[in-house]
């Protein structure tokens, strides 16, 4: 005999109670991004110390701490081109307690230029938020070098043969990537000296080691006032104010369609509201009169503009097309 059996008061009970679980699972998740930070966040930086995001991955990291009220460990995890800094923090975690500073090149070129790599930073990693469009970079030389314009290093480099050699902080950086478009669209000979860091290109050029170097704009405007170095061009959309004798590339004739910036990254799969509170910090510092004061006058650049994850999502996008060109222009393939 089959025994068919109605819901009864058992079977309401079990009802009640998996409805009641919901909201209660929900709010359970709630207080999980609630408590965060639970521990120490580590703050992972590509550059050097005194270079690149070091600048103001420091304060930024001051500011944070004095904000979430536990420590924040600066980290400086400089080399190729920035995946050293990428593969620190995808071995973390994806809890919020590990955060990349990254930039354009290393963030969106590298995964042109290199046939093989260990992960894939635009499905890796999620935007937090934009930390400024940078002051572009200044194209250096020691004053030996008896040039003042683009035009001049040109002819000045094909009567040396291609014994002129220029450096950067790197294979896949944005000043090898603005320089060897030159060179494709020149025919001018020059070797490449990549360097690991930022703050190693400045004393090269001033020592002698190479005579022609790109760089980032906050770096070397005191040896320029100084005369220690010679800036010839600058890789940004407006001639910096800092820097106002200067002439942009696209002044030169070499059209620049790209714009380098910093950005703040967490692991892919880190909790959305522990993405969103970090955004929420982010543009709070970025709105502080002191981070204005420090953009404008130490990065040679207007104070960034604040930016929700979704709209530097897009920002990437858009970005990794104009590369995509660059490289291109460059006649650079992947290795």
């Amino acid at each position: 005999m089959t025994i068919h059996r109605t819901p009864g008061s058992a079977g309401r009970r079990r009802a009640l109670a998996a409805a009641l679980a919901l909201p209660i699972a929900g709010a359970a998740g709630s207080l999980r991004a609630q408590a965060w930070p639970a521990r120490d966040i580590r703050l992972v930086l590509p550059s050097g110390a005194g270079g690149g995001a070091d600048v103001f991955g420091r304060p930024l990291g001051e500011f944070l701490a004095r904000s979430l009220g536990v420590p924040v460990v600066v980290e400086n995890r400089p080399g190729a081109n920035g995946i050293v800094a990428h593969e620190t923090v995808l071995r973390a975690p994806a809890d919020g307690h590990t955060l990349l500073i990254s930039f354009s090149a290393a963030y969106l070129v590298n995964r042109l230029l290199m046939a093989k790599m260990s992960h894939d930073p635009m499905s890796d990693f999620a935007p937090v938020g934009r930390i400024g469009g940078g002051g572009g970079n200044v194209l250096i030389v020691n004053p030996a070098v008896p040039v003042r314009t683009l035009s001049e290093l040109v002819a000045h480099a094909a009567a040396q043969g291609g014994r002129l050699s220029y450096g950067s902080w790197g294979i896949g950086s944005g000043g090898h990537l603005v320089m060897e478009m030159i060179k494709a669209r020149t025919g001018m000979p020059m070797e490449h000296v990549p360097y690991k860091t930022v703050a190693q290109i400045a004393p090269a050029v001033v020592g002698g080691e190479i005579g022609v170097a790109w760089i980032d704009s906050a770096t070397p405007v005191g040896l320029i006032r100084s005369g220690r170095l010679r800036a010839i061009a600058v890789a940004a959309q407006a001639r910096l104010p800092q820097l106002p004798e200067v002439p942009t590339l696209n002044e030169q004739g070499v059209p620049m369609n790209v714009t380098s910036w910093y950005g703040m990254f967490v692991a892919k799969g880190t909790p959305a509201p522990v993405v969103e509170r970090m955004n929420a910090l982010l543009n709070q510092w970025l709105r502080l009169p002191d981070t204005v004061a420090f953009f404008e006058q130490k990065q040679n650049a207007p104070a960034p503009t604040p930016t929700t994850p979704a709209e530097f999502a897009r920002v990437l996008q858009a970005d990794l097309e104009g590369w995509k060109k660059m490289v291109a222009d460059a006649r650079l393939t992947p290795s």
